[in-house]
């Protein structure tokens, strides 16, 4: 839940209200807008600069669980080569605990 919303804008509201406003509001303050709906945010509308970093950020998660995933496997093909093994059960337990 989102709180402490600094500026919001009805979305009943938005057919009456100047969206040259709303954005020259959103460049000067940097903060996103929420729109709401009965009180309920509905959307943000955020600089797309903030937008791309977020974005940005999502990728460089991704990438790093991907890594996270892509070093097991080798750890566990290698382990299969030296003789050692684990169980699908056990194998399933660790998925879980990561996350995957």
């Amino acid at each position: 839940m989102v709180t402490n919303v600094k500026s919001s804008v009805d979305a009943a509201l938005l057919q009456s209200i100047d969206i040259g406003s709303v954005l020259q509001r959103l460049r000067e303050t940097g903060e996103p807008v929420f729109v709401t709906w009965f009180d309920e945010i509905q959307a943000v509308i955020l600089p797309v600069e903030r937008y791309y970093a977020m974005m940005d950020l999502l990728e460089d998660l991704e990438d790093e669980h991907d890594e996270e995933l892509a070093r097991r496997v080798s750890e566990a093909r290698e382990a299969y080569t030296c003789g050692e093994g684990h169980s699908l059960e056990e194998f399933l337990a660790d998925l879980e605990r990561v996350g995957v």
